[in-house]
Protein backbone atom coordinates (compact mmCIF):
# COMPACT_ATOMS: atom_id res chain seq x y z
CA UNK A 1 0.00 0.00 0.00
CA UNK A 2 1.57 3.64 -0.69
CA UNK A 3 2.00 6.37 1.84
CA UNK A 4 -1.14 7.91 0.52
CA UNK A 5 -3.23 4.87 1.80
CA UNK A 6 -1.31 4.48 5.02
CA UNK A 7 -2.11 8.45 6.09
CA UNK A 8 -5.90 7.74 5.03
CA UNK A 9 -6.04 4.75 7.54
CA UNK A 10 -4.55 5.94 10.95
CA UNK A 11 -3.99 2.67 13.04
CA UNK A 12 -4.91 3.48 16.67
CA UNK A 13 -2.57 1.85 19.06
CA UNK A 14 -5.14 0.00 20.56
CA UNK A 15 -5.32 -2.26 17.32
CA UNK A 16 -1.43 -2.96 17.46
CA UNK A 17 0.09 -5.71 18.96
CA UNK A 18 2.30 -5.06 21.45
CA UNK A 19 4.55 -8.06 20.31
CA UNK A 20 5.08 -7.08 16.70
CA UNK A 21 3.50 -3.37 17.11
CA UNK A 22 2.33 -3.90 13.88
CA UNK A 23 -1.59 -4.03 12.60
CA UNK A 24 -2.98 -7.72 14.59
CA UNK A 25 -3.75 -10.02 11.97
CA UNK A 26 -5.40 -12.61 13.26
CA UNK A 27 -6.33 -11.30 16.50
CA UNK A 28 -6.05 -12.89 20.12
CA UNK A 29 -7.37 -11.28 23.40
CA UNK A 30 -5.85 -12.89 26.16
CA UNK A 31 -7.62 -13.41 29.62
CA UNK A 32 -6.12 -10.26 31.54
CA UNK A 33 -7.64 -7.96 28.36
CA UNK A 34 -4.34 -7.57 25.93
CA UNK A 35 -4.27 -8.41 22.40
CA UNK A 36 -1.98 -9.66 19.77
CA UNK A 37 -1.30 -11.23 16.88
CA UNK A 38 -2.02 -15.05 17.24
CA UNK A 39 1.16 -15.63 15.54
CA UNK A 40 3.58 -13.34 18.11
CA UNK A 41 1.24 -14.72 20.71
CA UNK A 42 1.70 -18.32 20.00
CA UNK A 43 5.59 -17.87 19.37
CA UNK A 44 5.47 -16.07 22.95
CA UNK A 45 3.71 -18.82 24.73
CA UNK A 46 6.51 -21.61 23.46
CA UNK A 47 9.13 -19.90 25.64
CA UNK A 48 6.31 -19.26 28.87
CA UNK A 49 2.77 -19.27 29.64
CA UNK A 50 2.31 -15.44 30.18
CA UNK A 51 1.01 -12.20 28.68
CA UNK A 52 4.41 -10.49 27.28
CA UNK A 53 2.96 -7.22 28.49
CA UNK A 54 1.80 -7.84 31.87
CA UNK A 55 3.15 -11.59 32.57
CA UNK A 56 -0.40 -12.74 33.54
CA UNK A 57 -1.14 -16.45 33.52
CA UNK A 58 -2.50 -17.16 29.54
CA UNK A 59 -3.80 -21.07 29.00
CA UNK A 60 -3.34 -22.41 25.99
CA UNK A 61 -5.72 -22.97 23.21
CA UNK A 62 -7.12 -18.94 22.93
CA UNK A 63 -9.28 -18.23 19.66
CA UNK A 64 -9.00 -15.40 17.61
CA UNK A 65 -10.95 -12.47 18.81
CA UNK A 66 -13.83 -12.28 15.73
CA UNK A 67 -15.24 -8.63 16.93
CA UNK A 68 -11.72 -6.87 16.46
CA UNK A 69 -11.13 -8.82 13.06
CA UNK A 70 -14.34 -7.63 11.84
CA UNK A 71 -13.48 -3.99 13.06
CA UNK A 72 -10.13 -4.12 11.43
CA UNK A 73 -11.64 -6.06 8.40
CA UNK A 74 -14.18 -3.21 7.63
CA UNK A 75 -12.76 -0.19 9.08
CA UNK A 76 -9.16 -0.38 7.71
CA UNK A 77 -9.10 -2.83 4.83
CA UNK A 78 -6.03 -1.34 2.81
CA UNK A 79 -4.20 -1.46 5.77
CA UNK A 80 -5.00 -4.61 6.44
CA UNK A 81 -4.49 -5.78 3.02
CA UNK A 82 -1.23 -4.43 3.01
CA UNK A 83 -0.49 -6.09 6.73
CA UNK A 84 -1.01 -9.47 4.57
CA UNK A 85 0.88 -8.61 2.11
CA UNK A 86 3.94 -8.24 4.07
CA UNK A 87 3.35 -11.74 6.01
CA UNK A 88 3.58 -13.31 2.36
CA UNK A 89 6.78 -11.32 1.77
CA UNK A 90 7.84 -12.59 5.09
CA UNK A 91 7.12 -16.21 4.20
CA UNK A 92 8.58 -16.09 1.02
CA UNK A 93 11.79 -14.17 2.02
CA UNK A 94 12.01 -17.06 4.48
CA UNK A 95 11.48 -20.29 2.46
CA UNK A 96 14.04 -18.61 -0.11
CA UNK A 97 16.76 -18.40 2.49
CA UNK A 98 15.59 -22.17 3.59
CA UNK A 99 16.32 -23.17 0.17
CA UNK A 100 19.44 -21.32 -0.08
CA UNK A 101 20.51 -23.15 3.38
CA UNK A 102 19.35 -26.49 2.27
CA UNK A 103 21.89 -26.58 -0.69
CA UNK A 104 24.79 -25.44 1.44
CA UNK A 105 23.59 -28.62 3.40
CA UNK A 106 23.67 -31.23 0.56
CA UNK A 107 26.94 -29.72 -1.07
CA UNK A 108 29.01 -30.46 2.48
CA UNK A 109 31.91 -28.20 3.33
CA UNK A 110 34.34 -27.73 1.23
CA UNK A 111 32.06 -26.90 -1.62
CA UNK A 112 31.95 -23.86 -3.62
CA UNK A 113 28.56 -22.22 -3.44
CA UNK A 114 29.08 -21.21 -6.89
CA UNK A 115 29.34 -24.24 -8.21
CA UNK A 116 27.26 -24.70 -11.90
CA UNK A 117 27.10 -28.62 -11.01
CA UNK A 118 23.50 -30.35 -9.74
CA UNK A 119 23.91 -29.35 -6.16
CA UNK A 120 21.61 -32.64 -5.53
CA UNK A 121 23.92 -34.95 -6.60
CA UNK A 122 26.63 -35.79 -5.14
CA UNK A 123 29.03 -38.97 -4.09
CA UNK A 124 29.05 -40.32 -0.48
CA UNK A 125 30.69 -43.86 0.70
CA UNK A 126 27.85 -46.88 1.60
CA UNK A 127 27.13 -48.14 4.70
CA UNK A 128 24.91 -51.16 4.57
CA UNK A 129 22.41 -51.55 7.13
CA UNK A 130 19.56 -53.72 7.77
CA UNK A 131 17.53 -51.28 10.19
CA UNK A 132 14.96 -48.70 8.76
CA UNK A 133 16.74 -45.35 9.57
CA UNK A 134 14.88 -41.93 9.60
CA UNK A 135 16.50 -38.08 8.50
CA UNK A 136 17.16 -36.80 11.84
CA UNK A 137 17.70 -39.75 14.11
CA UNK A 138 20.83 -40.67 16.15
CA UNK A 139 22.10 -44.00 15.33
CA UNK A 140 25.38 -45.47 17.22
CA UNK A 141 26.69 -48.32 14.61
CA UNK A 142 28.93 -51.41 15.05
CA UNK A 143 31.40 -51.91 12.55
CA UNK A 144 31.57 -55.38 11.56
CA UNK A 145 34.01 -55.80 9.28
CA UNK A 146 37.35 -54.30 8.10
CA UNK A 147 35.85 -52.50 4.61
CA UNK A 148 33.50 -50.70 7.44
CA UNK A 149 36.20 -48.90 10.06
CA UNK A 150 38.02 -48.45 6.66
CA UNK A 151 34.90 -46.47 5.30
CA UNK A 152 34.69 -44.52 8.81
CA UNK A 153 38.24 -43.46 8.41
CA UNK A 154 37.78 -42.67 4.64
CA UNK A 155 34.69 -40.52 5.54
CA UNK A 156 36.44 -38.70 8.81
CA UNK A 157 39.17 -38.00 6.47
CA UNK A 158 36.67 -35.50 3.91
CA UNK A 159 32.96 -34.00 4.87
CA UNK A 160 32.25 -36.98 7.52
CA UNK A 161 29.40 -38.16 5.42
CA UNK A 162 27.80 -41.06 4.93
CA UNK A 163 24.95 -42.61 3.34
CA UNK A 164 23.57 -45.48 5.74
CA UNK A 165 21.39 -47.43 2.68
CA UNK A 166 18.87 -50.38 4.23
CA UNK A 167 19.71 -53.58 2.58
CA UNK A 168 17.28 -54.01 -0.90
CA UNK A 169 15.93 -50.20 -0.49
CA UNK A 170 17.59 -47.12 -2.99
CA UNK A 171 16.56 -44.74 -0.35
CA UNK A 172 19.05 -43.99 1.99
CA UNK A 173 19.73 -41.44 4.84
CA UNK A 174 22.60 -39.00 4.68
CA UNK A 175 24.45 -39.01 8.13
CA UNK A 176 27.67 -37.33 9.68
CA UNK A 177 30.11 -38.67 11.58
CA UNK A 178 29.52 -37.63 15.32
CA UNK A 179 31.91 -39.61 17.09
CA UNK A 180 34.17 -43.14 16.00
CA UNK A 181 35.41 -45.61 18.96
CA UNK A 182 38.13 -47.71 17.45
CA UNK A 183 38.46 -51.56 18.31
CA UNK A 184 38.99 -52.06 21.65
CA UNK A 185 40.14 -55.69 22.79
CA UNK A 186 37.13 -57.78 22.10
CA UNK A 187 34.77 -54.67 21.63
CA UNK A 188 33.77 -54.05 17.65
CA UNK A 189 34.75 -50.29 16.51
CA UNK A 190 31.68 -47.97 16.53
CA UNK A 191 30.51 -44.98 14.97
CA UNK A 192 27.78 -42.45 16.34
CA UNK A 193 25.93 -41.17 12.96
CA UNK A 194 23.58 -37.96 13.04
CA UNK A 195 20.98 -37.94 10.34
CA UNK A 196 20.78 -35.03 7.42
CA UNK A 197 18.03 -36.03 5.00
CA UNK A 198 17.03 -38.32 2.49
CA UNK A 199 18.89 -39.07 -0.82
CA UNK A 200 18.64 -41.58 -3.61
CA UNK A 201 20.86 -43.81 -5.31
CA UNK A 202 20.80 -42.85 -9.47
CA UNK A 203 23.60 -45.48 -10.66
CA UNK A 204 25.00 -48.66 -9.82
CA UNK A 205 27.30 -48.14 -6.80
CA UNK A 206 31.25 -48.53 -7.87
CA UNK A 207 33.79 -50.48 -5.56
CA UNK A 208 36.58 -48.13 -4.07
CA UNK A 209 40.15 -49.20 -3.33
CA UNK A 210 39.59 -49.90 0.44
CA UNK A 211 36.89 -52.24 -0.12
CA UNK A 212 33.40 -50.36 0.52
CA UNK A 213 31.14 -48.77 -1.77
CA UNK A 214 30.45 -45.49 -3.29
CA UNK A 215 27.57 -43.98 -4.69
CA UNK A 216 26.14 -41.28 -6.55
CA UNK A 217 23.08 -40.08 -5.25
CA UNK A 218 20.68 -36.53 -5.33
CA UNK A 219 18.56 -35.28 -2.50
CA UNK A 220 15.39 -36.05 -1.60
CA UNK A 221 12.89 -33.66 0.23
CA UNK A 222 9.33 -33.21 0.70
CA UNK A 223 7.09 -31.10 -1.69
CA UNK A 224 7.35 -27.34 -0.88
CA UNK A 225 4.42 -26.06 1.18
CA UNK A 226 1.86 -23.59 -0.35
CA UNK A 227 2.90 -20.25 2.00
CA UNK A 228 -1.12 -20.50 3.49
CA UNK A 229 -0.52 -23.86 4.62
CA UNK A 230 2.22 -22.20 6.95
CA UNK A 231 -0.28 -19.99 8.89
CA UNK A 232 -1.98 -21.66 11.43
CA UNK A 233 -5.09 -20.12 10.04
CA UNK A 234 -5.68 -18.20 6.53
CA UNK A 235 -6.52 -14.96 5.91
CA UNK A 236 -9.55 -13.42 6.52
CA UNK A 237 -12.54 -16.33 6.77
CA UNK A 238 -11.36 -19.63 8.51
CA UNK A 239 -9.97 -22.07 6.11
CA UNK A 240 -12.28 -25.62 4.94
CA UNK A 241 -9.52 -27.86 6.30
CA UNK A 242 -7.03 -27.31 8.95
CA UNK A 243 -3.76 -26.23 7.85
CA UNK A 244 -0.28 -27.71 8.10
CA UNK A 245 0.89 -25.41 10.86
CA UNK A 246 -2.32 -26.10 12.14
CA UNK A 247 -1.98 -30.05 12.44
CA UNK A 248 1.65 -29.60 13.78
CA UNK A 249 0.37 -27.59 16.80
CA UNK A 250 -2.07 -30.06 17.41
CA UNK A 251 0.68 -32.84 17.48
CA UNK A 252 2.99 -30.68 19.60
CA UNK A 253 0.23 -30.57 22.34
CA UNK A 254 0.13 -33.98 22.11
CA UNK A 255 3.42 -34.44 22.32
CA UNK A 256 3.54 -32.76 25.40
CA UNK A 257 1.18 -34.41 26.80
CA UNK A 258 2.63 -37.62 26.14
CA UNK A 259 5.80 -36.65 27.80
CA UNK A 260 4.71 -35.32 31.00
CA UNK A 261 3.87 -39.31 31.29
CA UNK A 262 7.21 -40.11 31.77
CA UNK A 263 9.37 -39.92 34.75
CA UNK A 264 12.27 -37.74 35.01
CA UNK A 265 14.69 -40.90 34.09
CA UNK A 266 12.37 -42.36 31.52
CA UNK A 267 12.31 -38.61 30.10
CA UNK A 268 16.05 -38.59 30.16
CA UNK A 269 16.10 -41.85 28.05
CA UNK A 270 13.49 -40.69 25.90
CA UNK A 271 15.46 -37.33 25.37
CA UNK A 272 18.81 -39.59 24.49
CA UNK A 273 16.67 -41.57 22.00
CA UNK A 274 14.96 -39.32 19.97
CA UNK A 275 16.22 -35.56 20.77
CA UNK A 276 14.72 -32.71 22.36
CA UNK A 277 10.77 -31.65 21.22
CA UNK A 278 11.76 -29.53 18.43
CA UNK A 279 11.35 -25.53 19.06
CA UNK A 280 8.74 -25.68 15.85
CA UNK A 281 7.00 -22.34 16.90
CA UNK A 282 9.43 -21.21 19.33
CA UNK A 283 11.15 -18.38 17.65
CA UNK A 284 11.71 -14.76 18.03
CA UNK A 285 8.32 -12.66 16.76
CA UNK A 286 8.27 -11.86 13.05
CA UNK A 287 10.80 -14.91 12.33
CA UNK A 288 8.50 -17.47 9.95
CA UNK A 289 8.08 -21.37 9.87
CA UNK A 290 9.22 -22.73 7.06
CA UNK A 291 8.36 -25.83 4.81
CA UNK A 292 12.04 -26.53 6.13
CA UNK A 293 11.08 -26.58 9.43
CA UNK A 294 7.93 -28.59 9.22
CA UNK A 295 9.73 -31.45 7.05
CA UNK A 296 12.32 -31.88 9.70
CA UNK A 297 9.37 -31.90 12.66
CA UNK A 298 7.61 -34.43 11.06
CA UNK A 299 10.55 -36.78 10.81
CA UNK A 300 11.42 -36.22 14.23
CA UNK A 301 7.93 -36.99 15.36
CA UNK A 302 7.54 -39.90 13.24
CA UNK A 303 10.78 -41.61 14.86
CA UNK A 304 9.57 -40.42 18.60
CA UNK A 305 6.39 -42.35 18.48
CA UNK A 306 5.63 -45.62 18.08
CA UNK A 307 3.90 -47.07 14.30
CA UNK A 308 3.60 -49.82 12.41
CA UNK A 309 6.70 -50.50 10.24
CA UNK A 310 4.71 -50.51 7.05
CA UNK A 311 3.01 -47.21 7.52
CA UNK A 312 6.58 -45.72 8.67
CA UNK A 313 8.22 -46.92 5.99
CA UNK A 314 5.50 -45.37 3.62
CA UNK A 315 5.72 -42.13 5.57
CA UNK A 316 9.57 -42.04 5.57
CA UNK A 317 8.93 -42.28 1.47
CA UNK A 318 6.30 -40.31 1.27
CA UNK A 319 7.30 -36.17 0.09
CA UNK A 320 3.94 -34.73 1.33
CA UNK A 321 4.83 -33.06 4.64
CA UNK A 322 1.12 -33.29 5.69
CA UNK A 323 0.23 -36.37 4.66
CA UNK A 324 3.33 -37.32 7.30
CA UNK A 325 2.05 -35.14 10.16
CA UNK A 326 -1.44 -36.28 9.75
CA UNK A 327 -0.38 -40.08 9.97
CA UNK A 328 1.65 -39.14 13.40
CA UNK A 329 -1.62 -37.26 14.91
CA UNK A 330 -3.84 -40.32 14.20
CA UNK A 331 -1.68 -42.01 15.95
CA UNK A 332 -1.16 -39.69 18.98
CA UNK A 333 -4.93 -39.18 19.09
CA UNK A 334 -5.99 -42.91 18.96
CA UNK A 335 -2.90 -43.63 21.91
CA UNK A 336 -4.89 -41.07 24.09
CA UNK A 337 -3.79 -41.64 27.79
CA UNK A 338 -1.59 -44.93 26.77
CA UNK A 339 2.29 -43.92 26.70
CA UNK A 340 3.24 -44.83 22.79
CA UNK A 341 6.53 -43.00 23.02
CA UNK A 342 9.61 -44.22 21.31
CA UNK A 343 11.70 -45.45 24.30
CA UNK A 344 13.94 -48.39 24.34
CA UNK A 345 11.55 -51.83 24.56
CA UNK A 346 8.34 -50.12 23.95
CA UNK A 347 7.70 -52.26 20.75
CA UNK A 348 8.51 -55.08 23.17
CA UNK A 349 5.07 -57.66 23.48
CA UNK A 350 4.29 -56.30 26.99
CA UNK A 351 3.68 -52.57 25.38
CA UNK A 352 0.06 -52.03 25.85
CA UNK A 353 -0.15 -50.99 21.97
CA UNK A 354 0.69 -54.70 20.65
CA UNK A 355 -1.91 -56.69 19.92
CA UNK A 356 -3.78 -58.33 23.36
CA UNK A 357 -4.21 -61.48 21.19
CA UNK A 358 -1.03 -61.81 21.02
CA UNK A 359 0.10 -60.82 24.60
CA UNK A 360 -2.72 -63.76 25.54
CA UNK A 361 -1.22 -66.45 23.58
CA UNK A 362 2.26 -65.34 24.51
CA UNK A 363 0.76 -65.78 28.63
CA UNK A 364 -0.58 -68.72 27.70
CA UNK A 365 2.52 -70.34 26.20
CA UNK A 366 4.16 -69.16 29.55
CA UNK A 367 1.85 -70.86 31.63
CA UNK A 368 1.56 -73.93 29.78
CA UNK A 369 5.35 -74.38 30.26
CA UNK A 370 5.32 -73.56 34.12
CA UNK A 371 2.64 -75.82 34.49
CA UNK A 372 4.01 -78.42 32.23
CA UNK A 373 7.56 -77.65 34.95
CA UNK A 374 5.41 -77.96 38.28
CA UNK A 375 3.99 -81.51 37.25
CA UNK A 376 7.27 -82.87 37.04
CA UNK A 377 7.11 -83.24 32.91
CA UNK A 378 10.45 -82.21 31.75
CA UNK A 379 12.25 -83.86 35.09
CA UNK A 380 10.58 -87.14 33.20
CA UNK A 381 11.93 -86.59 29.87
CA UNK A 382 15.22 -85.90 31.30
CA UNK A 383 15.21 -88.75 33.52
CA UNK A 384 14.22 -91.17 30.13
CA UNK A 385 17.15 -88.97 28.61
CA UNK A 386 19.39 -90.06 30.85
CA UNK A 387 18.42 -93.78 31.04
CA UNK A 388 18.92 -93.86 27.42
CA UNK A 389 22.51 -92.97 27.60
CA UNK A 390 23.24 -95.06 30.25
CA UNK A 391 22.04 -98.16 28.20
CA UNK A 392 24.09 -96.89 25.33
CA UNK A 393 27.06 -96.74 27.44
CA UNK A 394 26.83 -100.20 28.83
Amino acid sequence: MDEVGHAAEKIPSHLECAICWKLLLEPVSVPCGHTFCQGCLNQALGYRNVCSVCRAPVPPGQAVNILIRSMISEQYPRALAQRRQEQQEELLEAEQNAQLQRQTEVRGEGQDPQDPRDPEVFILPILRSGMLVLPQSRVDQELVSAQDEELVQFTLQGGRRVCLLQDGEDLGICMTVDDFRPRLGNHMSRAKLVGKFRARIIEPPQLHEGGFELGRFQAVFDTPLPLNELAELGAGEPAEEETTAAIARKCIELMEAQLEMLGSSSRYVFTENCGELPPLFRRRPGSAVTSADMEVFSFWLLGAILLDMPQRTRLRKSTDTKERLLGCHATLQAGGSRCILNLPGADSWMHPRQSPWSSMVLLLMIFALLLAKACGFFDSVIGRQRSLQSNRIM
